[in-house]
């Protein structure tokens, strides 16, 4: 009897030692409305990481193919199937799949560099020393950029180009832009979309990152002089660290106002989102396809938004505003 008692206590023990690890793993896991959004995106980019690795294992394969195995499984259980539903369904799902990771790989290219970019034009434009002319000609390729419609300059960076790029050629009988960039592997209207995208997000980063270096505290720059540092080591070393981890909210508008006005490079017949959803609308004549490219749109801009914001919280600086504490 005794002995049952010891192996009951015993047993307790291990439960209990379970139920504290399990909760330590697990104890911040949990289904809350306050995470259903790190849910659904977990689960998103779980599923997008599983199709990716299947296209590279199968040739011929869709980044959506898994979700489309996924939701054949559902309908299965009620006797049904996607294609027996419609058969246009999973072509236009997989059709625009391609198109949104276009889109997506478009704007993550084009913030990118154009952050890079637009860091030199801020650090110039706050900068007090003499620049040989340069403030002046950053400040008119802030304003050019800014003031004119993306449309248009969407349209004057890939017919300028083009028509500068065919004048040398001729002039000097060598091969054609088109031609170098095609030979390359790249499509042309891709290139010259995105090198829009770049020159125009570029000019509204470079005022995010001006706006936040003129945000720090003159008195950090003072006491940076004071200790003998010089003026690129305070600017590289005190304030464009803290500037960079201010401005993670605006350039979060940014980042998505970048992937929403990549659907403009339809115009000079880039395949993107917006390009293959109209296409699929012309021959199957479902204005639902647009709809679902809106989804797309959406699960994108989501997924940009909730990782942007939990590293705005990670990066924030206590007591200069960048989230409340």
């Amino acid at each position: 009897m005794t002995i049952n008692i010891v192996e009951t206590e015993t047993e307790k023990k291990d439960i209990s030692k379970f139920k504290i690890i399990m909760k330590r793993i697990l104890g911040n896991i949990r289904f809350t409305r306050k995470n259903i959004g790190w849910w659904f995106l977990g689960l998103l980019l779980l599923i997008l990481f599983i199709g990716a690795i299947r296209t590279l294992v199968i040739p011929g394969s869709n980044y959506m193919d898994v979700l489309l195995n996924i939701v054949d499984w559902f309908l299965l259980l009620f006797g049904y199937s996607l294609e027996y539903i419609d058969y246009r369904i999973p072509i236009i799902i997989r059709g625009l799949g391609t198109a949104a990771v276009l889109s997506f790989n478009i704007s993550v290219i084009s913030v990118a560099i154009g952050f890079i970019l637009a860091a030199l034009i801020a650090v110039i434009l706050v900068n007090k020393g003499k620049v040989y002319g340069l403030k002046v000609l950053a400040q008119a390729y802030v304003d050019f950029f800014r003031s004119t419609p993306l449309l248009v300059q969407i349209l004057m960076v890939y017919f300028g180009i083009s028509g500068i790029s065919l004048a040398i050629a001729e002039a000097y009988n060598i091969r054609t832009l088109t031609a170098i960039i095609t030979d390359m592997g790249f499509s042309y209207e891709v290139v010259l979309g995105t090198l829009a995208l770049i020159l125009n997000t570029a000019a509204y980063q470079s005022e995010i990152i001006r706006a936040g270096i003129l945000s720090i505290p003159t008195g950090q720059t003072e006491a940076a002089r004071a200790l003998g540092l010089t003026q690129g080591q305070t600017m590289s070393y005190v304030i464009l660290p803290q500037t960079f981890r201010m401005v993670v909210p605006p350039l979060t508008n940014e980042i998505i106002n970048v992937l929403l006005n990549s659907s403009l490079l339809s115009v000079i017949g880039v395949f993107e989102l917006t390009k293959r959803s109209r296409s699929l609308q012309s021959v199957y004549f479902l204005w639902e396809v647009f709809f679902v490219a809106a989804i797309y749109y959406f699960i994108i801009a989501f997924s940009l938004s909730k990782l942007t914001k939990r590293l705005e919280i990670k990066l924030r600086i206590p007591g200069l505003g960048v989230a409340i504490d």
